[in-house]
């Protein structure tokens, strides 16, 4: 689909009739409108999407009276009140069908008759307005062509996008674009149309009770899996309830810091420090009771641990020398010599063996005191050796330390009641609880849904298993006889080719999405690889030495960038012809990645891309890298006095404006 104009007529604060073309070309393929929050920007989406589907735009099969609700209130006031009775959006767009191009213009137009709101739709094809027959024909081919919902794919909003990738919803986004751009969802469509006949046919026909329990568990598959999907939503519904909790007990939290309270993180963080510093002393004061009841008396009696050193060191030596005197006889000696060859005669054995004892004789006579062991002797040179290191001044740095812990804990403990004896804190410190025991029951709520949703999750497993268990046993009986087996078949065949068709279309995205991610990031090669698992749609980023890495890693910035080029790439292996409209996409972008988004990727996203940014977001030295590839450009301007916003021909004042007419 190829829009070509939007004709707005009294519609939101469109007052009277505007006109916005949106034709581009093959080297400037982007529109570019500019707007403040409130000028008229998502009025101009809704329009589109509203002006092409109707009722089916927001989600109704009929005109019902939630959806003319719906219109009533996207009317100008201004023209309801001054019953100019003049509603209606005109969309000139193209569509290839059976190859052939046709233009159609798009009248849909609302009237109040007796205060209620009736909409009429006529249908221009090629320049001939179409019967009633034909529109009712051209409505269901517009809807295969291009789908209210693939248009909603096509919008990309830079809020959603965020909320994407803080809910970590990456996966799932991933899923839906490729169930509906690569048309597997027609045949998962097909799967439960086949599957809701074999449930008619078992009510309808002689089935066995094979078949039968085959129903049943594929019924029984259907309710877990729906069990799950809600489950899921609840799950995310949650997140997205404790996300705004956190931010604003975040928000209290640093009103209270700058206002000098301590908050629970930071009282916490001080108690676990007044902890930790009463445990150091605890440990100094046993080491130091260690030390004054077992190593402090020898350092007072440090001379009578030496005297006590020496006096077992002689009398070691003194039984060395009784020993040796007792077992050194004149026999041994004579054997000694003889041994040496050498004359042995009464002189020499006694001059042998006198100067042998002299080697070990005690230098004076030593009286045997203590008769200690060898055990012993060791500790009393142990006690010796500790004495003469002088450890006292450590000891005494100890006592020092214990000192300043004391101190530094009643410093903190001081922090604390003054903290809590202030009353202008007490309201904050309040709403930090309430918050925070909000969060605390989120987050139980949370685990408790994804608990179940794991017990389910577990029992479809086993549901799972069954089926192919009988299906197998079908196949292995040759049990083709009758439409059920066929339907089956059918379902089983349709399910595979899924599988096969979204493996091969993966594999495409992924050389796409690289291909585009390297062109738009800031750190070149710095992912050399992508993988998209076909069954989670979990993706994988790996680096140059081809390890894995955690998407954490990226900045918010980064995983934008990711996103985008995921989405690019799948509508690019899609090979559908859709216009890119692109909703505040650049906030949260920093100026290189801006860059990259302007001059790389809009500029490739097709036929078609209308870009709606603010000032802020689109300034003028980025304005200036996408004029290059803008073929019109627009700026809403909302006069705030009387309610109306007019279309001016060109992009806020960075060049010269006109009125549009």
């Amino acid at each position: 689909m190829y829009i070509k104009k939007i004709h707005l007529t009294n519609i939101g604060p469109y007052r009277g009739m505007h006109t916005i073309d949106l034709s581009t070309s093959s080297s400037k393929n982007t529109v570019l409108i500019g707007g403040e929050n409130g000028a008229g920007k998502t009025t101009l989406l809704n329009s589109i999407k509203m002006g092409l589907f109707g009722s089916f735009a927001f989600g109704y099969k009929t005109e019902n009276k939630e959806y003319l609700k719906r219109v009533d209130s996207l009317l100008n006031y201004s023209a309801k009140i001054n019953n100019e009775n003049n509603f209606r959006l005109r969309i000139d767009f193209e569509v290839i069908d059976d190859l052939t191009k046709k233009e159609y213009s798009l009248y849909r137009s609302w009237r109040y008759q007796n205060e209620n709101v009736k909409e009429s739709l006529d249908v221009l094809q090629n320049g001939k307005f179409l019967n009633d027959y034909e529109r009712e024909v051209f409505q269901s081919k517009l809807k295969e062509i291009m789908p209210p919902h693939l248009l909603d794919l096509c919008l990309f909003d830079g809020e959603e996008i965020s909320r994407i990738i803080n809910n970590n919803l990456l996966s799932s986004y991933i899923e839906k674009l490729t169930n509906v751009l690569f048309n597997l969802d027609l045949f998962e469509v097909m799967e439960k149309d086949l599957d809701q006949y074999s449930q008619q046919s078992a009510r309808t026909a002689s089935l066995n009770d094979q078949e039968k329990e085959l129903i049943n568990l594929k019924e029984t598959k259907s309710s877990h899996q729906n069990n799950i999907m809600e489950y899921q939503k609840k799950i995310h519904d949650l997140s997205i309830q404790r996300q705004t909790v956190e931010e604003e007990y975040e928000r209290i939290k640093s009103d209270f810091e700058i206002h000098g309270g301590l908050v629970r993180d930071q009282r916490e963080s001080i108690n676990q420090s007044i902890v930790g510093l009463e445990n150091d002393r605890k440990q100094n004061q046993e080491l130091l009771k260690n030390f004054v009841a077992s190593t402090l008396p020898f350092y007072l009696a440090k001379d009578l641990v030496k005297e006590t050193r020496e006096q077992l060191l002689n009398e070691e030596k003194f039984q060395l020398f009784s020993s040796l005197d007792e077992k050194l006889t004149i026999d041994k000696i004579k054997s000694i010599l003889k041994q040496l060859e050498l004359t042995p005669n009464e002189n020499s054995e006694n001059v042998l063996r006198q100067e042998i004892l002299s080697t070990v004789k005690p230098s004076e006579s030593t009286d045997l005191i203590h008769g200690a062991s060898f055990s012993e002797g060791n500790q009393v040179e142990n006690i010796y050796q500790e004495v003469q290191t002088n450890k006292l001044n450590s000891y005494i740095s100890v006592i020092d330390e214990n000192k300043a812990k004391l101190k530094e804990i009643q410093e903190l403990r001081g922090k604390i009641k003054i903290n809590d004896s202030s009353s202008e804190f007490s309201g904050m410190v309040s709403d930090m609880e309430k918050y925070n025991s909000q969060l605390h029951s989120i987050t139980q709520d949370i685990e408790a849904a994804q608990s179940s949703l794991v017990e389910l999750q577990t029992q479809l497993d086993k549901v799972n298993a069954s089926i192919e268990t009988i299906e197998f046993k079908f196949r292995d009986q040759e049990k083709s006889r009758n439409s059920f087996v066929e339907s089956q078949k059918i379902i089983s065949l349709s399910q595979k080719f899924r599988k096969l068709q979204l493996q091969k279309k993966l594999q495409e995205v992924q050389m796409e999405t690289l291909r585009m991610l390297n062109k738009l990031m800031r750190k070149q090669n710095y992912i050399a690889s992508i993988k998209i698992d076909s069954s989670t749609f979990e993706v994988s980023l790996y680096d140059q030495n081809n390890e894995a890495m955690e998407k954490s890693t990226l900045s918010a910035g980064e995983k934008e960038i990711l996103l985008l080029s995921i989405i690019w790439a799948i509508f690019k292996c899609s090979g559908r012809n859709v216009p890119f409209i692109f909703d505040t996409l650049l906030g949260r972008l920093d100026r290189s990645h801006k860059q990259s988004i302007l001059t790389h990727y809009i500029p490739n996203c097709g036929r078609q891309a209308i870009v709606l940014s603010t000032d802020s977001e689109i300034d003028e030295s980025t304005y200036n890298l996408l004029h290059n590839y803008t073929a019109k450009e627009y700026t809403l301007d909302f006069d705030v006095n009387n309610k109306e916003t007019t279309i001016l021909n060109d992009y806020f004042s960075f060049k010269g404006m006109e009125v549009n007419q």
